[in-house]
Order: C-alpha cells, then sequence, then structure tokens
C-alpha cells in the first residue's frame, strides 16, 4: 500500500508543473495521514523520496532536449490557405466575343525558415499553382477533381557575415527583395538568384532604433539558353528607408532593373504562360519575340500620416504610391507606369478591418509582362484601372475580403477590358 501511494504521489509531483498544483499534492498527503492510511513519518519519508524521483526526472528530461539540435529548436513553420471565388466579365476592344469566367480557386502554402547556426538561416516554402505562370500561386478546381500540383515555391541561404552584421548575402529562389507595389512585381512572384543587402540603422537621442536605410543589390537570371551564352538576366539595385517619421510609419526608396539581352528574345521561352499580356512583339517565322530592352527606373513611397479612432479601435491612413519607366529603347511609346492608393484600418486582430482602393496605369512598355499582379486585367501591362478592396479578420489568424477591379486596355496591343471580382477566405497558421 505504501509503494502504490509513493508511486502515485510522484507521478502527480512529476505531473505538478505549478506551484498550485504541488501545494494540492501536499493537502491530499495531509487527508491521508488524518484518515490513518499513512503515518506522519511514512508520509514525510514518501514526499521526500517523490520530491527526489520528479527531480531526477526532470533533469533527465532537460539533457535529453539538449540533445536536440539547435537549429531543429529555432525553425519556424508558417503557412496560409485561401480559397476564392472569381468572377471575370471581359470585352475585347474590337468588339468580338469573348466568354466571361465564373471559377472557384485555392492557394496553399507551407514552408519554414531556420538557423543553421550564428550566421547562417535556411528556408524552403511549398506552394500551390502553375510551374508556368509565376505570378499566382492559385489553382483552379477543375479537371473531375483531379489532383493540385505543388511546387517550390521558395528555397535559399542567407548569410550574415561576422565582421559586418548589417550585411547579408542571400541566394536561391527567394522572396522579393524590393520595396514594391504588385504594379511592378506580383505578390506571388519570387526572383531567383544571389542578393546582397547591407542595412545602416538610425536610432533616436535615447538611443532606440526608429529606422533604417538600406541598400539592396542583386543579379537575378531570367532564362537559361542552352543554344546561346548570351542568357537574359537582371541586375536590380535599390537604395531607400524604412521606419519611422515622428511617431508615424515611413517607407521611401529609389530603383533601378536592368535587364540584358532581352530584346530579340522568344517570348515563349522566356515566360511559357506569361507572354503576349501587353508588352511589345514582333514576328519572325512565326515566333513572337521582345521587341524592346527593359532598363527600369523608379520610386516608392508608402506613409501613415494620421491614425483615426473608432469605438477605441485604431484605424490608421496609409497613403502609397509608386512611378517606374522604361529607358530601354528610345523609340518606345508605351514607357510609363505609376500606381496611387490608400489603405484604411488593418485587419489583423479579430474584429478589426480595413478599405483599400488604388488606381494604376501601367503602358505596354513600362515593365516586362511577366512580372506585375497576375489578377489586374488578367495580367501583364497596357492596362489601366481602379482597385477597391476591404478586409474583415473574423479571427486573429483569418479575414474574409472582397476587392473589385476595374481595368481598361490602353489599346496599344490589343488589351481587353476586364472586371473582376474577388471573394477571399484566407487563414494563416
Amino acid at each position: 500500500m505504501i509503494r502504490t501511494m509513493k508511486i502515485i504521489i510522484t507521478l502527480l509531483i512529476i505531473a505538478g508543473v505549478s506551484f498550485s498544483f504541488a501545494s494540492e499534492v501536499d493537502r491530499l498527503v495531509e487527508k491521508l495521514v488524518e484518515k490513518g492510511i499513512l503515518t506522519e513519518g511514512e508520509a514525510y519519508k514518501i514526499l521526500a523520496e517523490a520530491e527526489e524521483e520528479a527531480r531526477a526526472q526532470e533533469a533527465l528530461a532537460r539533457k535529453d532536449s539538449d540533445k536536440i539540435s539547435k537549429w531543429i529548436k529555432e525553425t519556424k513553420f508558417k503557412g496560409d490557405i485561401r480559397l476564392r471565388y472569381e468572377n471575370i466579365e471581359r470585352d475585347n476592344q474590337d468588339g468580338s466575343y469573348i466568354a466571361d469566367r465564373d471559377r472557384t480557386r485555392i492557394r496553399f502554402r507551407w514552408g519554414f525558415d531556420t538557423k543553421v547556426n550564428d550566421r547562417l538561416e535556411a528556408g524552403l516554402r511549398l506552394a500551390t499553382g502553375d510551374s508556368a505562370d509565376p505570378t499566382s500561386a492559385n489553382q483552379t478546381l477543375t479537371e473531375a477533381f483531379s489532383d493540385k500540383s505543388i511546387w517550390l515555391d521558395r528555397a535559399y541561404l542567407k548569410y550574415t557575415f561576422a565582421s559586418v552584421p548589417t550585411l547579408s548575402l542571400t541566394g536561391g529562389k527567394i522572396a522579393n527583395p524590393f520595396i514594391s507595389t504588385n504594379l511592378v512585381w506580383s505578390g506571388d512572384l519570387n526572383p531567383e538568384g544571389i542578393v546582397l543587402q547591407k542595412t545602416f540603422p538610425i536610432k533616436n537621442n535615447e538611443g532606440k532604433d526608429i529606422g533604417e536605410f538600406f541598400v539592396t543589390g542583386g543579379y537575378f537570371p531570367v532564362w537559361e539558353n542552352k543554344d546561346s551564352i548570351t542568357d537574359p538576366y537582371m541586375l536590380g539595385t535599390q537604395l531607400g528607408y524604412r521606419g519611422k517619421i515622428g511617431e508615424r510609419s515611413f517607407k521611401a526608396a529609389v530603383v533601378y532593373y536592368d535587364y540584358d539581352d532581352i530584346a530579340n528574345q522568344e517570348a515563349a521561352k522566356v515566360s511559357p504562360s506569361c507572354n503576349n499580356k501587353g508588352n511589345t512583339l514582333y514576328t519572325s517565322g512565326g515566333k513572337k519575340y521582345y521587341k524592346y530592352d527593359y532598363d527600369i527606373w523608379g520610386a516608392y513611397i508608402d506613409f501613415t500620416p494620421v491614425e483615426f479612432t473608432l469605438k477605441e479601435e485604431k484605424l490608421p491612413l496609409t497613403l502609397y504610391g509608386e512611378y517606374v519607366r522604361n529607358i530601354g529603347s528610345s523609340d518606345i511609346d508605351g514607357d510609363t507606369g505609376f500606381i496611387y492608393g490608400f489603405k484604411l484600418g488593418n485587419a489583423k486582430k479579430q474584429k478589426t478591418w480595413e478599405f483599400s482602393y488604388d488606381y494604376r496605369r501601367l503602358e505596354a512598355d513600362a515593365v516586362l509582362e511577366f512580372m506585375p499582379d497576375g489578377s489586374f486585367s488578367e495580367g501583364g501591362t497596357d492596362a489601366k484601372g481602379h482597385t477597391f478592396g476591404f478586409k474583415y479578420a473574423t479571427t486573429d489568424s483569418s479575414t474574409l475580403g472582397i476587392t473589385y477591379m476595374i481595368s481598361e486596355g490602353l489599346g496599344t496591343n490589343k488589351k481587353r477590358d476586364v472586371n473582376t471580382l474577388q471573394v477571399d477566405y484566407a487563414v494563416s497558421f
């Protein structure tokens, strides 16, 4: 009987991770003494031996935990899933018939980031989508319940220099390293190459970090041509600041993208899915080729000048804009693009919301057609129009949103007029 009670009490003490629970165990032993099941000496001895055994088990558990590699402990897993209903109304500018579309889509992304050691970080992310379309990770629900593909969305190594902790080198398939709107970079587009980044932290008079200046430079292969050594690639350089002005969030940057050997490349080989979506092409031998080079400079700004309060809820008002111009060839007619807009609120915590609006104009050859958002005007360039959005946080990790885009083709390369409605439910984990 005494041995049985000792085992039970030992297990209770090992499980008793809180002070209040340990106190309950003490009271239990007191009751057993009061009922004559245990003598005071036996109770004292059992408690002492049980506590000693519990400490030994705890030390063993810590030792086993220490055997786990440090990088495993510091690995952070994250992902998200989004369900979307989409309605697309389309009109050809020459008046010819084209059908509207109704479809249901899904996007799933999951991966991890881990610190291999104090200087080296590695990351991986898998996602749905189409390997031929880099601007979207959506999969349409179709083809008699067929299985959907999962692709390598990101895979990178990042090294931080010991002698200069604010300098890092990242290589692989990486998250977009440039501050931008989706006028230039689709949110699902993950470039491939090597990026060198340097930051210059700024502190206030109290020694507190308030922001940083940064320089980003990178080399990005665009297409590996097995039949030629003149492979297209892009060099990108951005300088900017992100942080605060006063107590308000502020970001600003200038950028230059230098695409080399794009002119005269076959468009369908450079980008199998995102070609003939606005850029000027010429036909030779029944194939379409890019007519121009793309050397793009641009400027970006994002500022939160004021924060409103509605029923104790804070509603930051963020204004943003971006301007780009392609100076790659002197005879380009449609070489300019811009966007300006605002966002009111921030749908992050449960029952918070946000409303957004922007207007954009992206001329035919302002940027390469495989770069911009794949939803506005069905992707590509040579279009202008409005985007309205509303999002509500149903929980701290899920949102319900609606977006409506009104786009009009600019007419340079027969782009359609397209109105797009999207209803999204997204969950992050």
